[in-house]
């Protein structure tokens, strides 16, 4: 076989094989944008959303399908939904009608940063609901899945995950259950904590552990035991695993951020930038002293005063303008 026809043979292989990988790869979901009244959403930002993001969605819960569409509502702050929502709540979703609403100015509160994160967070919800067959699941395993689906890991995740631990340092699942309910503060507490750990628990067992636990949910079996199955660790093990793992510096960084620690740093360097400045100024006026006693040196004699002794006087300075 000549060159020519083994590249052609090897070309079309990747061909293949990209094809088949693409074939293997689930639709994105079918998103639907209405408002309140069932009047098309002129929702832009959504509308361009990154295809690719949602499919990695039903991906992760290991759905073959997205299923049927699902409804994207948007609530404007003056509705009445809105008022009889609490104002730390961006959306919320429905899994059995496949619907969800979301409140756009609401879309840059924790754990959210954009009104598409806050989308992908509804969706996931959703593919969670169809991925577990509408059995019931943890609500700290649905929150940090979404959480886990929405974005990725960044520094204020950390920062939130360290005042978790401020007050407990282990702290239990089914605890966390119940800072949903606790106001912001507390469900920032709670978005923190359930999404590391569900984070833990993909790190250590595999990307493909929230599908195994939703598959075993989905065909009866309680979700600690489909949990124990899926990963070979009891949930209590695993939750002592995941405290064990937290460095020191995350349990520091609450005092490192505080605002006692800051406004002192603030203050130090306040005070370190008026030393400096006394310094330069100490500086300035000693050189202008050098710079006075020079000038009178060069000065002409008969200029230095009758009770001056004389002095030869000096060549200028180069500076000196005439």
């Amino acid at each position: 076989m000549s060159a020519s026809c083994t590249a052609c043979a090897i070309a079309a292989w990747i061909l293949a094989v990209h094809a088949a990988g693409t074939a293997r790869q689930p639709a994105p979901p079918m998103l639907q944008f209405e408002t309140l009244d069932s009047r098309p959403a002129d929702a832009p930002r959504l509308h361009r959303l990154d295809r690719d993001r949602l499919r990695a969605i039903v991906q992760l819960v290991g759905l073959e399908g997205p299923g049927p569409p699902i409804r994207v509502v948007l609530a404007p702050e003056d509705s009445e939904l809105a008022r009889a929502t609490p104002s730390w709540i961006a959306g919320f979703a429905h899994g059995a009608s496949s619907r969800l609403v979301l409140f756009p100015s609401r879309s840059v509160r924790y754990p959210h940063d954009s009104l598409e994160a806050v989308l992908r967070h509804e969706v996931a919800h959703i593919l969670i609901a169809r991925a577990a067959a509408g059995q019931a699941v943890p609500r700290w395993f649905n929150e940090g899945l979404a959480v886990v689906a929405e974005r990725a890991w960044h520094f204020e995740d950390r920062r939130q995950l360290a005042w978790a631990l401020v007050s407990a340092d282990d702290v239990r699942m089914d605890d966390v259950n119940d800072l949903f309910q606790a106001g912001p503060s507390g469900a920032g507490r709670a978005y923190a904590l359930a999404s590391a750990f569900v984070r833990h628990i993909i790190n250590t067992q595999g990307p493909d552990v929230p599908a195994r636990i939703l598959d075993a949910v989905a065909s009866g079996i309680p979700f600690g035991v489909a949990f124990e199955r899926a990963t070979g660790r009891s949930l209590v093990d695993t939750e002592r695993g995941f405290h064990a793992e937290l460095t020191s510096w995350t349990r520091w960084l609450p005092l490192l951020t505080s605002p006692f620690v800051l406004w002192t740093i603030v203050a130090l360097l306040a005070l370190c930038a008026i030393y400096v400045r006394r310094r330069r100024s100490a500086e300035r006026r000693r050189q202008w002293e050098e710079e006075d006693e020079r000038d009178v040196g060069w000065l002409p004699e008969e200029t230095l005063g009758d009770d001056t002794p004389p002095r030869r006087a000096r060549t200028p300075p180069r500076d000196w303008v005439h």
